[in-house]
């Protein structure tokens, strides 16, 4: 009976080393999660940033100055102005922004105005902005392309848009001599700014 009473003593005492042992390790656990946490947390400390870059700011003050009776919206997502009959048309390009969207005050896009960084090549389109423009274009909706290093004067920016009288909408007016295509899509250099 003695040996019985010790081989319970002996288990006994095993479940709770067992037990404190659980309670240990799960503390740890505890312990290391919280800092894991509180370093993520750090991490994910959130800063205020421009949404526009010093090039798109001199663009956007442009085209509000040269467009007065125009709304003109910055860094738009592409799914804001484009839309398909069917849920899977869009689902490759909602992540895209478009630069620039000029509006009439109906809130309907007039225009789209892409400005060409130096990661853009004049001559062969990324798949996406590819996607992009054949879309826009399905949707009628006109793309002007300008380079970022020769940005379009107010001026230069009214006469690529006409005006026509007040009852009647803005309209793109496509330089002849100068003018480039992409799919179709009126899309010019510009005289001396280096539009691409």
């Amino acid at each position: 009976m003695a040996a019985a009473f010790n081989q319970g003593d002996i288990i006994m005492k095993a479940i709770i080393a067992l037990t404190v042992l659980t309670i240990i390790v799960m503390a740890v656990i505890a312990v290391l999660t919280r800092e894991k946490q509180a370093t993520q947390q750090k991490r994910r400390e959130y800063i205020k940033k421009k949404p526009l870059s010093n090039n798109d700011q001199v663009m956007y003050w442009r085209l509000v100055g040269a467009l007065p009776d125009y709304m003109v919206l910055a860094q738009v997502g592409l799914s804001r102005c484009l839309g398909t009959k069917d849920s899977g048309g869009l689902d490759t390009l909602t992540s895209k922004n478009l630069d620039f969207v000029i509006c009439d005050k109906a809130s309907d896009v007039v225009a789209v105005i892409e400005i060409d960084t130096k990661n853009h090549n004049n001559k062969t389109l990324s798949k996406e902005d590819e996607q992009k423009y054949k879309a826009l274009k399905k949707a009628g909706i006109d793309i002007i392309r300008w380079r970022a290093n020769s940005l379009p004067s107010e001026a230069d920016i009214r006469e690529r848009f006409t005006l026509l009288d007040p009852g009647k909408k803005l309209r793109i007016v496509k330089s002849k001599t100068h003018q480039t295509s992409i799919f179709g899509i009126g899309i010019g250099k510009y005289r001396n700014t280096g539009a691409g």
